[in-house]
């Protein structure tokens, strides 16, 4: 598996009046790349972009020289892609598990047995196997993050994109997200938005 290949040239993102992203340049690919800012910056819009969830105003963005302006060309990104944005959308009354598993078929991991695993091992790295009976719902804030990170990092996406995955975390959680993020240098390039 080799690190999604980055190509980010002039981007542009217009609001009506508001500009947040005016010019943006990145090329990248492996390691990690921090975003650091105010909030209101423009980091959350620029991952938007990248995770294909918002069409920028202008602007060239390629993952591995594929345009996800084009929808054959944007479905081949989604399947490298690996996204937690600020917030989780999963129902509050899903069992943790259950939720993290429906993620993975949409992620189109339709093996039950090689999805049930991959499901299992992205809960135990975010420290969540134990609580895979909860209900979503019951989960802390800062649990809650450790889910959208459990479902961004299973299936070892190759560009991983995390919007502030360090809000809501004890030290302790901190320090096991960054272990994480390390381990993935080699084989994705992953940015991480934070304003701490």
């Amino acid at each position: 598996m080799t690190a999604a290949h980055l190509h980010v040239e002039s981007l542009v993102v217009r609001f009506g009046d508001r500009t947040p992203l005016d010019g943006i340049d990145l090329l990248a690919q492996g390691g990690v790349i921090a975003l650091v800012g105010a909030n209101g910056a423009g980091k959350t819009t620029l991952l938007r972009c990248l995770a294909t969830v918002l069409r920028p105003t202008s602007g060239v963005v390629r993952v591995d020289g594929r345009d996800p302006a084009r929808e054959t060309e944007r479905i081949e990104v989604r399947r490298r892609l690996g996204y937690q944005p600020q917030d989780l959308a999963a129902s509050p009354s899903a069992r943790v598990f259950d939720a993290l598993d429906y993620l993975a078929v949409l992620k189109e991991h339709p093996d039950d047995r090689r999805r049930r695993s991959l499901v299992a091992t992205a809960l135990d790295e975010v420290g969540l196997w134990d609580r895979r009976g909860d209900r979503v719902g019951d989960l802390s804030g800062g649990m809650r993050q450790r889910l959208g990170l459990a479902q961004a990092i299973m299936g070892s996406p190759t560009l991983l994109l995390l919007d502030e995955p360090g809000s809501g975390l004890d030290p302790e959680e901190r320090q096991r997200l960054r272990t994480i993020v390390a381990g993935r240098r080699p084989v994705a390039t992953t940015i991480v938005s934070t304003h701490l």
